[in-house]
């Protein structure tokens, strides 16, 4: 169960900035050491913020323009997740060959920068193979979320519990604000260059910038310290009792209710680009709006949904977020108009907001903290799985049907359906009763594709939000250095 929070230090005069300068600036309240370690993990996540905004999320639509048909997009945001989630299995002993939580993490956040080459490189040609496409979005979604479970320990010592909540606020602010800069400058320019016929060169140039970006961040993990009493190997779970509490345990139905609900999203959820760019026709700019307006939507709604879960607990956010979700993919049918799509997506923005919100504080209320990076390790790879479980169910009946937009709306209103078809599970889930002192929200800088983001978040958080729409890293990604955001 949860611990109160320790008590709060008194907060520097003013909000923002100041806030800022308060905790970081040469005459701030923190130790030097401190203090240098604290502005690596801002810089890093802000850096690799900017990497999620520019490159990440047009990743699917560079595949679309080097001739992907639809079904292979689709999958190009889903399959290669499942290597990131193997990866996670391996990182404990990566760490332990190279001696070092940093080193490793460092390791792997170079590997991810680097992993765009080749995709420039393709653009500048005018495309690549598909599977040279597919392996090299599995290297870069292995290479950022291998980096979750070693970051979310380093990090987690090097920064005291009576800054976290501040430090953590300001970094998720400016986190938001650098991924929606990335965003909109990588669709101003995909606009741009489209219209002057040279739409790949764009690419080219989103892809070097986001490799830079993360190159930077990975350059801010370096600078950070790394204590010598890290903490012991945490209590693992075995598969067999990760299976048990499905039934029996209060984490498990949490889990079971969660695994469900990503089956039924991801079966339409990675059609939402192919539809907006290919069937829609919708231009850069437009699906850049309607992106950006998702982004808004989770931004200006959560901190709201954060002082409703205090009053009213977590039961009702998570039934809001339930329910909510199973109508937004039915939204992207009702209509071609660009500004009812940007109403739904804030819609949709609301409605994941509070589903990860709430997620995300029952994660850390059910499962015991020495059991949870292993629990949540294993929770990593059961969605990967049901991920692409379910974008291989709507891939096969978007095919059945014969594409086109009747095939689209059929399977928006299917998963619609199948996510409100799995609320009987989210009754069996009895939340803690409403509490004033809710756990630190260390909340992810925002994602905009499809998800699992590999790092960027949350000590814990649900996997899965869907394109568009802004959602968490996987349960375990580090909070800013080690993995995706």
């Amino acid at each position: 169960m949860l611990e109160p929070p320790p008590p709060r230090p008194s907060r520097p005069a003013g909000t923002g900035l100041r806030a800022l300068a308060g905790l970081l600036g040469a005459g701030g309240r923190a130790p030097g050491r401190l203090r240098r370690d604290l502005r690596a993990i801002f810089a890093d996540g802000v850096s690799f913020s900017v990497m999620v905004g520019i490159g990440e999320s047009y990743l699917v639509a560079f595949g679309l323009a080097v001739g992907l048909e639809p079904i292979g997009a689709a999958l190009l945001g889903s399959l290669p997740m499942l290597v990131g989630a193997l990866l996670q299995l391996v990182a404990p002993h990566g760490v332990r060959w190279l001696g070092s939580y940093r080193r490793w993490v460092v390791l792997c956040a170079g590997s991810q920068a680097a992993s765009f080459l080749p995709l420039a490189y393709g653009a500048v040609r005018g495309g690549l193979p598909s599977w040279v496409l597919f392996l090299v979005a599995g290297v870069y979604w292995g290479t950022g979320m291998g980096t979750g479970p070693a970051w979310n320990t380093w990090v987690g010592r090097l920064v005291p519990p009576t800054v976290r909540p501040l430090f953590f606020a300001l970094r998720t602010r400016a986190a938001h604000t650098a991924t929606f800069l990335g965003l909109v400058a990588g669709g101003l320019v995909l606009q741009a260059a489209a219209g002057a016929g040279r739409g790949l060169d764009a690419f080219a140039l989103l892809f070097l910038l986001a490799g830079a970006a993360r190159a930077l961040s990975a350059f801010f993990l370096s600078r950070q310290s790394e204590p010598a009493d890290l903490p012991p190997r945490p209590e693992p779970v075995p598969v067999a009792e990760f299976v048990r509490r499905f039934r029996h345990g209060r984490d498990g139905r949490v889990v079971a209710y969660m695994l469900a609900a990503q089956l039924a999203i991801w079966v339409a959820a990675p059609f939402y680009t192919p539809y907006m760019l290919r069937d829609l026709g919708l231009s850069y700019a437009s699906f850049m709006l309607l992106l950006a307006l998702g982004l808004v939507g989770r931004a200006v709604s959560l901190p709201l949904l954060g002082r409703w879960a205090r009053r009213a607990g977590v039961g009702p956010l998570l039934w809001l977020g339930g329910i909510g979700i199973g109508f937004s993919s039915m939204f992207w049918a009702l209509t071609e108009s660009l500004w009812l799509l940007g109403a739904a997506q804030v819609f949709a923005g609301v409605v994941w907001s509070a589903y990860e919100l709430a997620t995300f504080l029952l994660f850390f209320d059910a499962i015991e903290e020495r059991e949870r990076t292993s629990f949540l390790t294993l929770y990593n790879l059961a969605a990967a799985v049901v991920i692409v479980i379910g974008s291989l169910v709507g891939g096969a009946l978007f095919g059945w049907l014969g594409g086109g937009s009747h095939a689209y709306h059929v399977l928006f209103f299917a998963s619609g359906a199948l996510r409100l078809g799995v609320l009987p599970l989210l009754a069996r889930i009895r939340p803690a009763a409403p509490r004033r002192a809710l756990p630190d929200l260390q909340l992810p800088p925002p994602a905009v594709r499809p998800r699992a983001a590999a790092r960027g978040g949350p000590a814990l958080g649900p996997l899965g939000g869907p394109p568009g729409i802004p959602g968490p890293p996987p349960a375990g990604a580090g909070a800013g250095g080690g993995g995706g955001g």
